[in-house]
């Protein structure tokens, strides 16, 4: 008989191929489940079937878990932390460069151009108003990075790629973690003294 293993998320068919058919059955339906495998589910006591083995998520933390009632019912609880942690890296660099060089609100001016007909009228007053949206280059500026792990130490090379200075606070960071970390982080002694030196929070 497969192992029946519960979604309750939208799994990647990538993950969701490394569960071989016969030994496992994938559904996001069962009476009896022997797994349950989520991404952001905020799972409860009550989603925990008496044949679950075991919970997986595909994600890095497992503050959507009841972790301590899994420990209780011996259930183990696995996680899979760094599996995201470049495309959050990606995501941080987006919204840096999106927050500082002012492209949204551009954006959002050039939507409201659709009355001009006139060619060289529109390019008088593109040339006039782009000024108002150059915005600023991070580089030279100071990013302040909250957490120094898997996601926190990628988001710090990158900021230091970009020619960024870079202040870290993390004070539960692991040996593992700082022997990843570039010597040119600073480290801050405290959130609020981060808050005071940075230009950039993440």
């Amino acid at each position: 008989m497969p192992y029946k293993v519960l979604t309750k998320n939208a799994i990647s068919v990538k993950g969701l191929d490394r569960l071989p058919r016969p030994e496992y059955e994938v559904a996001s339906e069962f009476t009896a489940p022997d797994a349950i495998l989520l991404r952001s589910y905020k799972l409860q006591e009550d989603d925990i079937a008496s044949s679950v083995l075991a919970i997986g998520r595909a994600g890095a933390g497992t503050n959507n878990i009841p972790v301590d009632i899994c420990s209780r019912r011996g259930i183990p609880v696995f996680n899979s932390p760094g599996a995201n942690a470049n495309a959050v890296k990606e995501l941080v660099a987006t919204a840096l460069l999106l927050g500082s060089r002012g492209i949204i609100a551009g954006v959002n001016w050039v939507d409201t151009l659709t009355d001009h007909q006139d060619k060289a009228a529109l390019n008088a007053l593109l040339e006039a108003e782009k000024k108002r949206f150059k915005g600023t280059e991070v580089a030279g500026k100071t990013l302040g990075v909250v957490g120094l792990g898997a996601i926190g130490s990628l988001v710090a090379d990158m900021a230091l790629q970009l020619g960024m200075r870079v202040i870290g606070y993390d004070p539960a960071l692991s040996v593992e973690a700082a022997w990843r970390l570039s010597s040119q982080v600073e480290k801050a002694d405290a959130l609020a003294s981060l808050f005071a030196r940075s230009d950039f929070i993440t």
